[in-house]
């Protein structure tokens, strides 16, 4: 009985101890000169998350925030010797709501105040992929491509030239049923080595919507669904966020360049799928 109270009575002391140590360091850092001015200067540095927008059945990316890593900034100033505003290290708020774990929602545009813009092709026609291609690695811009059950079950060497040339490959199906979604997405994850994250479509479709959540895949509905005349559309309605769809047809391939050229001169960035909606 007497070891067991010397063993207790030891390990309280080494915890105690080892309290007191941390106690001791932690004070000490925070009356660091350096550590000090850290702090001070952090709130000047703060930027709050902005939450996702929610309207009906939609759901438009919020923006994250950005707060002074103290701890870390101290590490690397205590190094360098004295405070210096350019070893400050940063950590991302992101926002309560947030789209990155909303699934229920269709999303039809990035957040308004970003100058992003996103590019999707829809592949019916697989005749004109490879010109498409063309134009878009011409022009180094990244888009993602939906492609049906009949493409990749038929033209699986396309996919692959998609994908070396850089481009997101995702599947589109009429609603998306969960075998369906598991079958293809094993398919493509060898080409890609990638989930499906994606289903698209161009109406409100609740099996759609309904499927998709419970796959945790974003349903994306674009805000901009191009017609014969994708130029005219684009031009009439383009604007910040925007996720602009338009088919693998002579249309697209007529006028694609010009888009692009379009985009750019108004000043939007294209970028893919995830970063234009990411917070």
């Amino acid at each position: 009985m007497k070891k067991i109270f010397t063993v207790i009575g030891v390990l309280s002391l080494v915890c105690f101890s080892f309290y007191y140590t941390n106690l001791a360091t932690e004070i000490i850092k925070n009356n660091d000169p350096i550590m000090k001015k850290i702090v001070k200067v952090s709130e000047s540095y703060k930027k709050e998350s902005i939450n996702a927008v929610f309207s009906d059945n939609t759901i438009i990316p919020g923006i994250s925030g950005v707060k002074v890593d103290i701890n870390n900034s101290y590490e690397s100033m205590k190094k360098y010797g004295k405070f210096n505003e350019d070893l400050i290290v940063f950590e991302e708020i992101m926002p309560t709501v947030s789209v990155q774990n909303t699934f229920d929602k269709y999303i039809r545009r990035g957040n308004v105040t970003k100058t992003n813009v996103s590019i999707i092709i829809i592949v019916d026609d697989p005749s004109y992929v490879e010109n498409i291609l063309d134009i878009l690695n011409s022009k180094e811009v990244k888009v993602t491509f939906f492609v049906g059950k009949n493409i990749i079950n038929e033209s699986m060497d396309l996919i692959d030239i998609i994908i070396k040339s850089g481009h997101r490959v995702e599947y589109k199906s009429d609603e998306y049923n969960v075998d369906e979604v598991l079958k293809y997405n094993d398919l493509l994850k060898v080409k890609t080595n990638n989930n499906l994250k994606f289903c698209y479509t161009d109406e409100e479709n609740i099996t759609i919507l309904s499927n998709c959540n419970y796959k945790k895949m974003h349903t994306i509905f674009p805000n901009i669904i191009t017609t014969n005349f994708p130029y005219s559309d684009v031009k009439r309605n383009l604007d910040s966020g925007s996720i602009l769809s338009f088919k693998s047809n002579q249309h697209t391939l007529r006028e694609l360049k010009y888009i692009i050229n379009y985009i750019n001169q108004k000043g939007f960035i294209i970028v893919n799928l995830d970063q234009v909606i990411s917070e």
